[in-house]
């Protein structure tokens, strides 16, 4: 991966995190209203994580000289879904390849310290966010999803 090609996907990766970021607000607030306040308060843990993380993406970029179009022109390549259902919000978010792409990312930046242990704080997070989406789809399977829910409340 070439150094404008490495800088443009972590452009693309800030994009998808202002994108996820009010996504999982929406779950959130979606949740919540349906009294799924555990999973509720899960979504906005997670919101609110990828919008600090956008913002380090953003930051980044302008020290490295890029401009917010560049953010903007990734912006405009990615659809958000919104679902409704707490199941469906789970399994569309659930992406355990993201952490190998990161880690492909990280090795492009192998010249550019501060960057590349960035993208390794967001490879950490990354995990722990797979991990708890695997849970829970896990209860799913085990409980039964109407007990899944339940045990959201």
């Amino acid at each position: 991966m070439t150094k404008e090609e490495a800088l443009k996907q972590f452009a693309y990766l800030g994009a998808v995190w202002f994108g996820n970021s009010k996504q999982h607000f929406a779950f959130s607030a979606y949740d919540r209203l349906n009294g799924w306040n555990k999973l509720a308060d899960k979504w906005k843990e997670e919101a609110e994580e990828e919008w600090d993380e956008a913002e380090e993406v953003l930051n980044r970029l302008v020290e490295l000289g890029c401009k917010p179009a560049d953010l903007q022109e990734a912006m405009k390549t990615i659809e958000f879904p919104f679902c409704d259902d707490p199941k469906q919000q789970i399994e569309g978010d659930y992406n355990p390849t993201a952490i190998a792409e990161l880690s492909k990312l990280a090795e492009a930046f192998n010249d550019d310290y501060v960057t590349k242990k960035l993208i390794e704080k967001w490879i950490d997070g990354e995990q722990a966010h797979m991990a708890w989406e695997a849970q829970y789809l896990g209860y799913i399977n085990k409980l039964g999803y109407e007990n899944f829910l339940i045990a959201m409340m």
